[in-house]
Parts: structure tokens; sequence; C-alpha cells
């Protein structure tokens, strides 16, 4: 069996990535640097009421808070309160700064403890299980993130994102130009498959969170004997998988091209044609 892997690269607003806890206090939402750090920690523990506050009103006119949270599926409970202890051991860097018309961009470079390894710590993120462990068991999960953050012993991640800030009333704000919708680009790798042309009907999306679309490919096989292919889907980066959902693909189960045939989009006959229906959340 050969594959083609279809490469998802979905460069969402760069607020959509990466992690810490809390609003900040009024004295912190007139610095710059704090309004980041506060919106950094929140993001991280999935503490999205707190990160919404922190937000411009022109990104919040075009989503209210209950659509926000919806698209995004916040912690509640003691899952929360772990996910905030385990952002109290994020660090950020602030790399660089410029201002321009009355905004400021703020480059930061991050590093966060990593919530996939720390999974096994944490019951691997079971909402309901850890809002279930007694007062006594949650001490020691907490006590644990603790000694286990101070000592150093919490695999991190880094990266590098920069935020445009807005000042609102004396106080400054995350900028996240909701209006001009998420770029979504997409690439093919057919590094396993030599024998395949494939090209994209559509290689570049911009789109509101919430909308459907859809991906269209014509593959043909150039081998003189047939080919049997199915269809890998790739995102990256790969924390932003958590705001794409795949609604259907016809390459899920593994098909046959005959010997230098194809097939096209958007003929429905053939259930090769389109591959993902995709939702951004």
């Amino acid at each position: 069996m050969r594959s083609v892997i279809f490469a998802l690269i979905a460069l969402l607003w760069t607020a959509q990535a990466g992690p810490l806890s809390g609003a900040g206090s009024a004295a912190e939402s007139r610095e710059p640097n704090a309004v980041v750090e506060s919106y950094l920690r929140a993001i991280y523990a999935r503490d999205f009421s707190a990160a919404y506050n922190l937000i411009s009103a022109e990104d919040r006119k075009l989503r209210g808070l209950d659509r926000y949270l919806r698209q995004r599926g916040p912690y509640n409970g003691f899952a929360l309160e772990v996910a905030r202890k385990l952002g109290e051991f994020t660090e950020v860097h602030f790399q660089s700064a410029r201002e321009s018309d009355g905004r400021r961009q703020i480059t930061v470079h991050y590093r966060v403890p990593d919530p996939q390894k720390a999974a096994p710590l944490v019951l691997q993120w079971d909402q309901r299980r850890l809002n279930s462990l007694s007062t006594a068991e949650r001490r020691q999960l907490i006590d644990t993130l603790d000694r286990r953050g101070r000592d150093g012993a919490l695999e991190m991640r880094e990266g590098e994102e920069t935020f445009e800030l807005v000042q609102e009333s004396g106080a400054w704000r995350i900028f996240l130009n909701w209006g001009a919708g998420v770029a979504i680009p997409l690439k093919l790798d057919l590094s396993k498959a030599s024998e395949l042309d494939a090209t994209l009907a559509k290689d570049r999306f911009v789109l509101q969170p919430g909308d459907v679309f859809e991906v269209a490919l014509k593959i043909r096989n150039r081998a003189k004997q047939p080919v049997t292919l199915r269809i890998g889907h790739v995102i990256e980066p790969q924390p932003i998988a958590d705001y794409v959902d795949f609604v259907q693909c016809g390459f899920l189960l593994p098909i046959t091209l005959g010997r230098r045939k194809s097939r096209s989009s958007p003929a429905r006959t053939w259930f090769a044609a389109t591959c993902p229906t995709v939702s951004v959340n």
C-alpha cells in the first residue's frame, strides 16, 4: 500500500498557541508585557473566560463569550486548578517590542510544561476523573506538580509568538483581528508515493471559526500497475489540531487507482475526489 501524506498547516492567529492563568489586576492591564503573560497563562490553562477578558473590544464584538467558550472547551473545577498549577511554571522572555499607530507588537519566547508529557501525572487530562478526586487526592496531586515544577522535573515545550496589543480606556488588550479570518495554507507531501501526481484545487483558505471548507484533490497514477493508496492527515503545529475537526473524508479507507488513471474533483461519484471536509473551531 502506498501512502499520500496530506498536510494541513493551520497558521491560526498567534493567540491560539500557548500557555498561563488569570486575567490579571487592573494595574497589570496597564502594562502590555503583563497582559501578554496573563493571556498566555490563561490560554495554557484553558481558562478561556479569563483569556476572553484580555481580548480587544473590536474582536469581542465579532464573537461573544458563549460562542468563544463553546469553540474551545474550557477546563472547569479541579481540572482548571491543575492546569493553572502547571501554568505557574511557564517562563516568558520578552524578545522585542515596537509601537506604531497606537498599537504595540510584542514578541516573546516561552517555555511551558508539555501538556502531553504531563498527562500521566494528571489522569490523562480526564476532567471527569480529576473533578471526582477527593480533597486529600487533590492536595496530593497539586503537591506533586508543585514539587516537580520547583525541581525542574517537568518536561517543557517552547515556542515564539508575536502579539499585537491595543489600548482601550487606558488598558492594553490583545488584538486578534478576528475580522480578518483564519488563514489555512495546505500542502501535499508525495515523498512516499513517487508514482503519483496530485494537485490541490485550492491551497489556501481564509475562514471564520466555525466555517466548514472542502479540500479537493486530483490524483493521477503514472505507474504501469494499479496502486492502492490512502490519505494521511497532518496538522502543523500539532497543538492546532485541537481547533480543526474532520467532518468526512473519502480517503479514510484505502482506494485503488488503475494504471495510469486519475481521479479528480469535484465529481461526488469519485469518492476519492474530496478530502477532507474540515471545520475550523
